[in-house]
């Protein structure tokens, strides 16, 4: 990593440099001018300094160098911690990472992807910021995920996130689908699309914050969107009155002789309102869905039910199935898979097994 500044360890007191720390530092067989300091380093920690050299040197972590006083002695040796650090970066903060990166190579690819944050941190930015070759960062990477430090995203190229940013990163998408309900009170389901330009993270990221939520309980996810568990979308007047009739519609039959989109323009519905509001009354137990989108009401679903295991009959078949129901074929078969479905019949070769 080519850099003109550098944190880094010593093993002498920078004081030892005169009160200007002007000096020579030789890194990679080179020697450059450099200046170091304590800035911004509390007394208690004399062996860790700022080291700005006069010239970019390719520095990186662990790297050890000497230091050459201004006299022409060796004034003792260093070694890199961070290359190229933040310039922002507080007193606490600063000394909480130089403490970590002063340890091993584990607790170093653990700051980077503290560092990284949800984005994600890249086996090549941890090339780049020390020297490990990119089979032990691999290897680094699976053994923290086994002590559950991090989650890999993927192995080629490599890329991993730190469990606690998931965590984090989780919290705030929970938080948010809260917040959304509360400004979208009719709206059941948030787009992932839109939670992903939300926190501008990469699908694979956002994916795995989901499936935890989902895994606690917390989120449901189907076709795309995300839905609070439990919620319940506080409907107005109006839709309520648009409910009972596309009820009323269904037990009438309508959705038989009409489809989704006819329904929608017949309604003044966009299609996106017409699917919430279809999945409202399959909530409340209104409506139910079949195979290839074939609804029918709750109650007619019951009655067709009770006539097939009051019949009395142990095989069904699709001619006996439309006497009793007096569908048409092209609504009897769907009806007769949702019933497959249901565990009220089961098919056997042309017939249906009435279970009981």
């Amino acid at each position: 990593m080519s850099a003109t500044a550098f944190d880094a360890a010593l093993d002498f007191e920078v004081g030892d440099l005169g009160p200007d720390g002007r000096a020579a530092v030789v890194l990679g067989g080179r020697r450059v001018p450099a200046v170091l300091v304590r800035r911004g380093m509390p007394k208690a920690d004399p062996g860790w300094a700022l080291v700005t050299a006069g010239e970019p040197l390719d520095a990186r972590w662990h790297d050890a160098f000497e230091v050459v006083a201004a006299d022409g002695h060796s004034a003792g040796r260093g070694v890199v911690l961070f290359p190229s650090p933040p310039p922002d970066l507080k007193p606490p903060r600063r000394r909480e990472l130089l403490e970590r990166l002063s340890g091993g190579e584990e607790g170093m690819v653990l700051v980077l992807a503290e560092l990284a944050g949800i984005r994600g941190l890249g086996a090549d930015e941890v090339a780049a910021f020390s020297r490990l070759a990119p089979a032990r960062v691999e290897e680094i990477a699976r053994g923290l995920e086994s002590e559950a430090k991090v989650r890999i995203l993927s192995f080629s190229p490599l890329s991993f996130v730190l469990q606690e940013s998931l965590d984090f990163l989780r919290r705030r998408i929970a938080t948010y689908l809260g917040q959304y309900h509360k400004k979208h009170p009719a709206q059941r389901t948030v787009p992932l699309a839109r939670i992903e330009k939300r926190f501008g993270v990469a699908a694979n990221v956002l994916n795995l914050a989901l499936r935890a939520l989902a895994k606690e309980g917390r989120v449901s996810l189907a076709g795309g969107e995300a839905e609070l568990v439990g919620y319940r979308p506080t409907l107005s007047a109006e839709d309520e009155a648009l409910l009972a009739r596309m009820e009323s519609l269904v037990l009438e039959g309508e959705f038989g002789r009409v489809s989704l989109d006819g329904l929608s323009r017949r309604l003044r519905l966009s299609p996106g309102r017409l699917q919430r509001l279809l999945a409202e009354l399959m909530e409340r137990k209104k409506i139910v869905e079949g195979p290839d989108g074939f609804i029918v009401h709750q109650r007619w679903l019951d009655e067709v039910v009770e006539k097939v295991r009051g019949s009395g009959r142990r095989e069904l078949t699709v001619a006996d199935f439309k006497a009793l129901t007096g569908l048409t074929r092209k609504y009897a078969i769907p009806l007769l898979e949702l019933l497959d479905e249901m565990g009220v019949t089961r098919r056997k070769g042309a017939a249906r097994d009435v279970l009981r």
